[in-house]
């Protein structure tokens, strides 16, 4: 009996097939949620841990463009004329001119001149601070007294030893100084190779982060030529209608993660500023290093508060009127409302172009999920949620994606004027 192919029942039967396979992979996933998802970092951590100072280098050069993009511009406005009428121009230029590849390269490089000097300059006034507290203290006088210490324990110890042996106690266990001072000992060596192996840790890590800056310096430099290749790339792997979509997206998540990091850079900006004005108001030590302490831990989500709060309060400490930590402490606890209910739902969310309440709320419910990195990432998720919506879901917003382009329009009018 011969059996006629129709190409309808195959398609008909491939996509049945198809569905049935995806239906039951989703079901063992959800079933095995735990090992899926334990699986499934434990690759991500392995792909991170190989290309870790190629990850960090895109980090990197991601956060430090606006910087070579504003040194670009001065530069050309230096020169006394602009080398593009548009980005889509300077792309052509990019593919027809390779010699202009390099043009980014003086930018750039003041770029990491500028990052190198703050840097340099807040090390150094964290040096001459410190200097003046530890001048107080003496290394030799640290050393006596732990010998001090040293000396009182074994004192205790064989004064211990002594009288469990006359009144009988213990018998029989004659060597409990020798078992107490091995299991000291053998606390200093797993502490001593805890040590040594962080010290491993951080020297590796160190050579990561260097050559992760050497990576982003070049990525900055060829800026255009790499996004030059990855487009061509696409466009030649992908359908013409996935890569459009896929431009699309990328441009989106450009447009909220850039969003996202202005935001919170300027509500470090203003958390350092007020904590430095409040600190000194109250006279206390350091209030300028706490300040900027505190704004640049805020990039993290109330972790700045924290590390500022404790700060105020061992310096407040250490001052001759201790209720300087209290005053120190109400302080900042103050300003953490006000940069918690405040000013972060309106900065954040005036970039990210989401409602104040959003904000708190995607803060929230990420802190809630998944912990420190939730609460990173909660904002930029909810403001790619909603560009989504507006550009998909045409029941719901028949002219979100007229509102979402006249947005991104005027923020791009924003960064021109800025330049």
């Amino acid at each position: 009996m011969k059996i006629e192919k129709n190409n309808r029942y195959f398609t008909i039967a491939a996509y049945a097939v198809g569905a049935c396979l995806v239906t039951v992979i989703g079901i063992l996933a959800v079933l095995h949620f735990k090992e899926v998802w334990a699986a499934i970092c434990k690759v991500f951590g392995l792909i991170y841990w190989l290309l870790k100072p190629l990850i960090l280098g895109f980090v990197i050069a991601y956060l430090l463009d606006p910087i070579v993009e504003f040194y670009e511009n001065r530069c050309h406005k230096i020169k006394g004329k602009e080398l593009f009428h548009s980005k889509k121009d300077q792309a052509e230029s990019d593919l027809n001119h390779p010699k202009r590849w390099h043009m980014r390269t003086v930018p750039t490089l003041f770029t990491f001149l500028t990052v190198i000097m703050v840097l340099g300059l807040f090390i150094l006034i964290i040096v001459m601070n410190i200097e003046a507290i530890a001048g107080n203290f003496s290394l030799l006088g640290i050393k006596e007294s732990i010998n001090r210490y040293l000396a009182y324990f074994e004192n205790m110890l064989e004064g211990v030893n002594r009288f469990t042996n006359e009144m009988g106690i213990l018998r029989g266990q004659e060597g409990i100084v020798q078992k107490v001072y091995s299991a000291i000992n053998d606390f200093v060596l797993r502490l001593s190779n805890q040590f040594l192996n962080s010290l491993t840790t951080i020297g590796l890590n160190t050579m990561n982060l260097l050559l992760a800056f050497v990576i982003a310096f070049y990525l900055l430099q060829d800026k255009q030529r790499c996004i030059a290749v990855v487009k061509k790339a696409s466009y030649t792997l992908l359908k013409p209608k996935i890569y459009r979509h896929t431009m699309v997206l990328c441009h989106d998540i450009d447009y909220v993660f850039s969003g996202y990091i202005r935001g919170q850079i300027i509500d470090a900006m203003i958390v350092a500023v007020l904590t430095s004005l409040a600190l000194t108001v109250i006279q206390l030590d350091f209030a300028i290093i706490i300040g900027v302490i505190a704004g640049i831990f805020n990039l993290i989500p109330y972790f700045g508060p924290i590390v500022g709060f404790i700060l105020a309060i061992i310096i407040g400490i250490l001052d001759p009127n201790p209720m300087k930590a209290v005053y120190g402490a109400i302080a900042i606890l103050i300003i953490q409302q006000i940069d918690g209910w405040i000013i972060v739902p309106k900065v954040v969310g005036e970039c990210v172009k989401l409602h104040p309440v959003i904000v708190l709320l995607a803060i929230l419910i990420g802190g809630n999920l998944f912990g420190l990195m939730g609460m990173l990432i909660g904002v930029p998720v909810a403001a790619f949620i909603r560009l989504v919506l507006l550009r998909y879901v045409t029941e719901l917003f028949p002219n979100g994606e007229e509102v979402l382009e006249e947005e991104i329009a005027s923020q791009a009018k924003e960064e021109i004027k800025e330049k």
